[in-house]
């Protein structure tokens, strides 16, 4: 099969592509659908303790601490991971990808999106913000788009409070919207004075107009008055990630009961995130080499804790707004083991959204896998509405998911 690029490539230097692969080059764009339900997507840049997780399965230490109450309504992953995706610090950015960005041209095949991009690229929408990239503090790029490129995200609660909620000054977006649009299109009329149709031309042709449709779309929406809420905590409260996280979680929320988009990726990253924690001098880093020294240990525990009881609180609200069965909430991360740089038997839980939940779903079978991870991706684009649709290395969605 041709991919995108080969095509390209082709085309540029005029020769003649094999019937056999000319309709795959040409294939049909899929037509849009309408989300059948909010998506908001976790992480945690290096991953969670594994023996915390990994160990006795559903009945692991964070599955009977922390989520037990969950039990019916939620699903365990257990021995989940990537087929072929190697270890080292680039499953991080990877994790909802799949694909590590380094890795990415032995796959010239495939596409390196990540799931929240698939979700909003491939969607009908009626709300402000198509998505929402949102990282609690300092991270690694989680968020991806069809051209390989990372997204800038929402940093800190202030920012996310001001993106979703504050009163805006029409005229100042207005001026940055015309800034933007001017370099834009600068570099747009550069390309078209040197046109030579290679590869590299064609990508940025695509990702420019891109950008504009994104700057068109935000210039439709200054028509529209943003809902507004009076800000709830203090501008320094964010300085303590994790203590102060249901906030950042309450704006989801908000943002997801009023409409404001339907899909929302919260990433919890390393850069700070021990702040505000008695007894974590460290930072996350640096605890994941734990060595089995106990204070590393308890350091770990104490920052899983903290961001598996926000997921909790989090979980707690969607059900007395009435949205949890509405709203498909994933945790995961690339990271399976961050002691020992490994993507094998990653944390992934799975909450409300309507599927048929399991207390666990085995992923591996010895060494072989059952089920990967591109293959529970796929079963949330099944269960958003995307019925013929399957993620990077998937060809299937996970039948214990969904009613017979």
């Amino acid at each position: 099969m041709m991919n995108r690029r080969g095509f390209l490539a082709s085309s540029a230097a005029g020769l003649t592509i094999p019937a056999s692969q000319l309709s795959a080059a040409s294939k049909k764009v899929e037509p849009r659908v309408n989300l059948k339900k909010n998506v908001v997507l976790v992480s945690l840049d290096l991953g969670l303790y594994a023996p915390n997780f990994q160990e006795n399965g559903a009945n692991c230490k964070y599955m009977t601490e922390i989520f037990s109450e969950f039990k019916g309504q939620m699903t365990y992953f257990d021995g989940l991971s990537e087929k072929g995706m190697s270890g080292s610090h680039e499953c991080q950015p990877a994790t909802f990808t799949t694909i590590p960005y380094e890795d990415r041209e032995h796959y010239p095949q495939k596409k390196m999106i990540s799931l929240d991009q698939i979700l909003a690229d491939g969607s009908i929408q009626e709300t402000r913000h198509k998505f929402l990239y949102h990282r609690i503090n300092r991270g690694s790029a989680m968020s991806w788009n069809k051209f390989e490129q990372p997204l800038p995200a929402i940093e800190g609660a202030n920012e996310l409070y001001e993106t979703l909620f504050s009163r805006t000054d029409t005229k100042l977006e207005k001026a940055r919207i015309r800034r933007e649009r001017d370099i834009l299109s600068t570099l747009a009329r550069n390309l078209r004075r040197y046109w030579r149709g290679n590869i590299q031309e064609e990508d940025m042709k695509a990702s420019l107009d891109y950008q504009l449709a994104v700057l068109d779309e935000r210039e439709k929406w200054l028509k529209v008055s943003k809902p507004y809420l009076k800000k709830a905590f203090g501008e320094r409260d964010e300085r303590q990630p994790i203590p102060s996280c249901d906030n950042n979680f309450q704006l989801v929320y908000d943002a997801l009961e009023k409409k404001q988009t339907k899909i929302a990726l919260v990433e919890f990253g390393a850069g700070g995130l021990n702040a505000g924690l008695s007894g974590v001098e460290l930072g996350h880093h640096g605890n994941t080499h734990h060595g089995g020294y106990a204070e590393r240990i308890y350091a770990l525990e104490t920052i899983d804790t903290g961001v598996l009881t926000g997921v909790k609180n989090f979980l707690h609200k969607l059900k007395e707004g009435g949205l949890y069965d509405d709203t498909i909430v994933l945790f995961h991360s690339g990271f399976a083991d961050a002691s020992k740089h490994t993507n094998k038997k990653a944390p992934a839980f799975l909450f409300g959204g309507g599927f048929n939940h399991k207390e666990s779903i085995a992923c591996l079978n010895g060494k072989e896998h059952i089920y990967s991870t591109s293959d529970l991706f796929t079963s949330i684009l099944k269960q958003s509405g995307f019925n013929n649709k399957t993620f990077s290395n998937s060809k299937q969605a996970i039948p214990e998911l969904f009613k017979v």
